[in-house]
């Protein structure tokens, strides 16, 4: 029987995407299911769907960071919340988008891990190889890039993604649905029974 597969669309400077990012193995192994790690721009894919970041309106800002304590102390995560427009995540992202399976996924999870737990600061000019020390992750990976990742931010956007994270559940029967949000990842695991059992 086929499975169903996953993928999620994040950008390092989403914190929700950490958040879901971080339940994502053992989501994988409760459900039996692979997620496909599909880096975007988000500043692009907020534009293209004609949405409206969080951080411009300012109650949702304030709600949005009510919200993700709740999330990191249900979770059982350390969060520190960055600034928006404090880093470029690019260079991260590119590194992600060359990288493959189980690497990407190292990687990613290193990447949110550092930066929204507070471990490193994302104004530092150095921030991305601070993140190659602290997690001990192999060198040679910093030298790979993917320069255009693009398609991915476009994909997401056909797909019908107007933010992150997103998650799209590719059924065995050709059909496909989006589910947007860490709050989301319930209906996304009933969903992949009822794909499986089907």
């Amino acid at each position: 029987m086929s499975k169903p597969a996953i993928d999620f669309y994040f950008d390092f400077i989403s914190p929700y995407s950490y958040l879901a990012a971080t339940q994502i193995p053992p989501f994988e192994q409760l459900h039996d299911v692979a997620f496909n790690w599909q880096p975007v721009n988000l500043p692009r894919l907020i534009k293209l769907s004609g949405n409206t970041p969080p951080s411009l309106i300012k109650n949702k800002a304030l709600y949005s960071l009510r919200d993700l304590k709740r999330w990191a102390s249900f979770l059982d995560l350390p969060f520190k919340m960055i600034r928006p427009g404090t880093f470029d995540s690019r260079p991260a992202l590119r590194i992600a988008g060359e990288l493959q399976g189980k690497q990407r996924q190292e990687f990613c999870l290193a990447v949110f891990d550092s930066l929204w737990s507070g471990a490193v600061d994302p104004r530092k000019e150095d921030w991305l190889q601070q993140i190659f020390e602290i997690k001990h992750l192999p060198q040679d990976w910093g030298t790979r890039h993917n320069e255009n990742f693009e398609p991915n931010t476009h994909a997401a956007l056909k797909a019908g993604a107007f933010g992150v994270p997103s998650f799209i559940l590719h059924r065995p029967t050709g059909r496909s649905e989006l589910f947007f949000g860490i709050d989301h990842m319930d209906f996304l695991a009933r969903a992949c029974q009822k794909a499986k059992a089907s």
